[in-house]
């Protein structure tokens, strides 16, 4: 699995595991949970957009790389 797709996994179970652990747990900490997703939230939608263009990248160097080698595969004309 790509590791972009990791991050936003680990981040989405972070926030998660806080919304758990602060708001029902320990209900009198809600305002480290406030700071906690203050944190991730952007850092998530970073992570997301850094996967998204890097995969958007990838597709298109696969695409200009197959147009190469479809460009090598004609020869040229034979010149007499």
């Amino acid at each position: 699995m790509d590791q972009g797709i990791n991050a936003i996994i680990l981040i989405l179970v972070t926030l998660s595991i806080s919304i758990f652990v602060f708001i029902f747990l320990f209900e009198g900490l809600i305002l480290v949970f406030f700071l906690i997703t203050i944190t991730l939230i952007p850092l998530l939608a970073y992570t997301c957009l850094v996967v998204i263009t890097t995969r958007w990248t990838k597709y298109k160097v696969m695409k200009e790389w197959n147009e190469y080698e479809e460009i090598k595969k004609i020869q040229p004309p034979f010149v007499e």
